[in-house]
């Protein structure tokens, strides 16, 4: 059974817009915050806009699903960005992936003075895993928009970075155009639109391997979210399960125990305990006055008993003797 997810509203930015922390300038619909987008107004595109945040910032944007392809594009100063595949610190020219429905934030918690621009372009997916569809006035053809959601699709990388500025003066020219309510306002609004989606599409189909064993990017995404956890205590210590982690990769159970087995030989809860177990070993090395029940709790175990059986089955002795080897 599929699950439904609900797509964020971004009240956070509209309370942050109202208190006078942050200039918006927006065409959105729906739930998003920003000048009504009429029916017959580029149907799919949820929202386009920018923000522009000058200094302290009391809020953000934590993590939070959209029902479309999302694109960033970071103007001018700093701010944080995760997935749960990654976290990289934004800076100008830095650009953001993200597909439907995969959780992501902005902030860390809160938002750093900075420009963004943002769309989201709805692919007429109602969860990850449905075949997505680019509305018919992207692409001058069905076989672009299919090219275009192949590469989308097959490269599930979230984070680029505009080399020598090339698409710096683009976005500002995008900028001006936004408040733009003249008669070729809409088309001026589609070209921007296509061509920021071109532009990313061809930075991520420099990174597509031609191999043809990963069609979908999934295994590409797979590989990426476990390497999340090993590089966070906190996110490996989240409460996850295997419907959790699939949900997180935008896959199904069944093919993530598949694709786990194929990359790590391991099922998907055998590789978090084994990431979970690394980051005991490094606790306990680390902060000598730490409990044995207080590292089995940061690094996501419920039962200390339970943390101390699968240390001794990995490392070959408890956790205790394991501290006192490697102080």
């Amino acid at each position: 059974m599929r699950k439904a997810f609900k797509s964020d509203d971004c009240s956070p930015l509209t309370a942050a817009v109202k208190r006078g922390e942050v200039s918006l300038v927006a065409h959105s619909r729906g739930q998003y915050p920003g000048k009504h987008l009429s029916d017959d107004k580029l149907p799919g595109l949820r929202t386009i806009g920018y923000w522009d945040a000058v200094g302290p910032q009391s809020w953000g944007l934590p993590m939070h699903r959209n029902e479309g392809i999302e694109i960033c594009y970071l103007l001018s100063g700093q701010t944080s960005f995760s997935t749960d595949t990654g976290e990289w610190l934004l800076h100008a020219g830095d650009i953001t992936i993200t597909r439907p429905w995969q959780r992501h934030s902005l902030g860390n918690p809160n938002i750093e003075a900075c420009k963004l621009f943002w769309i989201i372009l709805d692919v007429e997916s109602s969860d990850a895993r449905t075949q997505w569809e680019f509305p018919k006035w992207v692409g001058p053809d069905a076989h672009s928009r299919r090219e275009l959601l192949r590469i989308f699709r097959q490269n599930q990388c979230c984070h680029l970075v505009d080399k020598g500025s090339q698409l710096k003066g683009f976005m500002q020219h995008t900028f001006e155009k936004i408040t733009d309510d003249g008669p070729l306002a809409t088309a001026y609004l589609a070209n921007a639109i296509n061509y920021l989606l071109l532009s990313v599409a061809q930075r991520l189909s420099e990174g597509i391997e031609q191999a043809g064993k990963d069609p979908q990017g999934f295994n590409q995404t797979i590989r990426q979210f476990f390497q999340g956890l090993e590089a966070s205590i906190e996110k490996a210590a989240d409460p996850w399960t295997v419907d959790t982690m699939a949900h997180a990769c935008r896959v199904g159970k069944s093919y993530l125990t598949t694709s786990c087995r194929e990359i790590f030989n391991s099922t998907p809860s055998e590789q978090l305990n084994l990431i979970r177990l690394f980051h005991a070993s490094k606790l306990l090395t680390a902060d000598p006055d730490r409990s044995v029940t207080q590292v089995a709790f940061e690094t996501g175990f419920n039962s200390s008993q339970y943390f101390a059986n699968r240390f001794k089955k990995h490392f070959g002795m408890t956790p205790q003797t394991y501290r006192a080897e490697h102080q």
